[in-house]
């Protein structure tokens, strides 16, 4: 197996896990055409292995999935976690139970991010404080000591002031200003039913208060995405993401927590914490597999050249019907 992305020629990482390969982290297989992909960590670009022992490894990586969490999914594919590794079944994925949900790493992430700012301001909060009580005799430090708390108040706030990131702002239906939106206007808009997309996100015009542009598609998960981090920046805690978990296993899944949420046309800010970051999760899952299931549509056509050109081997077919279960249905 080689060692490199084919497309970006970056190291590919990890050993492969139940595979064997001896490289890859994420890995991508199809029972069904017998394919099996290595994720490029970098570029995401999917690049296939060779033929000569794919099929025993693709095994190998079934009976992982059978026992890895269902992270989320969609009619041809489906993202499990086994282990440290990210298996993505594509073709005909298994109808199974949402399970799962990685929590951890993204709560671990913003938390780095945010001591990256409140750390280095409450330390310069404690050396003002004891420099101010040995300079007026202990009379005002403690108005200082406050300002640890104020440090984590102010990264809040610098995340509120972030623009977010839109291919066109829109215009207001009602005032006629372009809506240059930021996190912390997000807190208003409402998730609401739409005949034309999967998700509408309907936002208020931060100068006339009036709900102002429906955003669909891209620019509805964009939305979504960065508004919820912003809202469920105080609530990151283990505790809650576990309240969050058990809100999207109640729902029925992520698609199902967001069409709920959808239906009933709250504002995020009127949602419970739990269900904020529940649906923070939904979301950020759902475009995940979206985004994999593109890729994997540019992969299959690659891998439709290469396996045509390389093989027309009876046995291999043979094998591939095995692993199917078709052997008794004539070749098509």
């Amino acid at each position: 197996m080689y060692k490199t992305c084919a497309f970006c020629d970056t190291t590919l990482d990890g050993d492969g896990g139940p595979s064997g390969l001896g490289v890859g982290r994420r890995l991508a297989f199809d029972e069904w055409k017998a394919r099996l992909w290595v994720v490029c960590p970098r570029c995401a670009r999917w690049n296939l292995t060779p033929l000569d022992d794919r099929l025993e490894r693709i095994e190998a990586l079934a009976r992982a999935a059978a026992a890895a969490k269902l992270l989320a999914s969609t009619e041809q594919v489906a993202l499990l976690r086994w282990e440290r590794y990210d298996l993505i079944r594509v073709g005909k994925p298994p109808r199974v139970e949402l399970a799962g949900w990685r929590y951890g790493e993204r709560l671990r992430a913003r938390n780095r991010e945010r001591a990256k700012v409140v750390v280095p301001l409450t330390v310069a909060a404690i050396g003002l404080g004891v420099a101010a009580n040995v300079a007026l005799g202990g009379s005002f430090g403690f108005l200082v000591w406050n300002l640890g708390r104020s440090a984590d108040r102010f990264y809040i706030w610098m995340l509120g002031q972030r623009s977010l990131r839109l291919v066109e702002p829109p215009i207001c239906d009602h005032c006629g200003t372009v809506l240059l939106l930021k996190t912390k206007h997000v807190e208003r808009a409402r998730l609401v039913p739409d005949s034309r997309a999967d998700l509408g996100v309907l936002v208020t015009c931060p100068s006339c208060n009036r709900e102002a542009a429906l955003f669909t598609g891209d620019d509805a998960h964009a939305v979504l995405r960065q508004g919820l981090a912003f809202l469920n920046v105080r609530r990151s805690s283990r505790r809650k993401a576990e309240e969050a978990a058990r809100v999207v296993d109640q729902a029925g899944g992520s698609d199902e927590l967001i069409r709920n949420v959808a239906r009933r046309e709250l504002t995020l800010r009127s949602l419970r914490p739990e269900g904020r970051l529940a649906l923070e999760m939904a979301v950020d899952e759902r475009a995940e597999v979206l985004e994999l299931e593109r890729r994997w549509h540019e992969a299959e056509e690659i891998a439709e050249i290469a396996d045509g050109q390389l093989s027309s081997d009876a046995a291999l077919e043979q094998e591939i019907k095995r692993l199917r279960g078709d052997e008794n249905q004539p070749s098509g």
